[in-house]
């Protein structure tokens, strides 16, 4: 059964919000009792209000999910047909009056699989730097070393050859126009935990 509060509080707490809130009541031990009370009914009504909302939320958030899972394998349809597309054609960049198609070749990917080998060589050739007391990888300095020597990873280094990638970017037109840009990749597993990648 749904507590109420006394008339005389229930007609006082309706006007409330006309009332100044400095008010004064005249209290005794059973009025500020049921002042008490009162409290407790508004704070489950604020806990109704609280929960009906957060249903509503619910519904409408697995409605936005439902709905914008649907729009995205639409997404992702064109986006596939996109990328075969401009892999037939062989250019890397097509403009076009909504936007723009590309490929691109990612960037090489290098991981220290040996250390102990890798530091060996490594301090020969100056690919260490030395942060915080220790000595680590440069994979900057690594990438020069690869290039310079034709390729050739030094011992302890795995060289993944960066592959090509697609993108695509759309035009919204409005007052000004804006680019959104939406990569899609097509390669570069995540590398192991215990290797060091760049």
């Amino acid at each position: 059964m749904e507590k109420q509060m006394p008339s005389w509080l229930q007609e006082l707490v309706d006007q409330t919000e006309e009332r100044d809130q400095h008010h004064l009541l005249e209290m005794n031990k059973l009025r500020a009792d049921q002042a008490l009370a009162a409290i407790a009914v508004i704070e489950e009504q604020i806990a109704e209000t609280e929960q009906i909302a957060q249903q509503e939320i619910d519904l409408i958030t697995r409605w936005r999910e439902a709905e914008t899972a649907k729009q995205q394998k639409k997404i992702n349809w064109l986006s596939f047909n996109l990328e075969k597309f401009i892999r037939g054609t062989g250019d890397s960049t097509i403009n076009l009056a909504h936007g723009s198609i590309k490929v691109r070749k990612s960037r090489d990917k290098i991981e220290i699989v040996d250390l102990k080998k890798f530091n060996e060589i490594g301090q020969r050739h100056g690919l260490l730097r030395h942060i915080n007391a220790s000595d680590e990888p440069d994979m900057n300095a690594i990438r020069a070393f690869i290039k310079v020597n034709g390729g050739k990873p030094p011992l302890g280094v795995i060289l993944t050859p960066g592959q090509p990638s697609f993108s695509y970017s759309t035009i919204i037109k409005g007052e000004q126009d804006v680019e959104q840009s939406t990569e899609t990749r097509t390669t570069d597993e995540p590398a192991d935990k215990d290797k060091i990648a760049a």
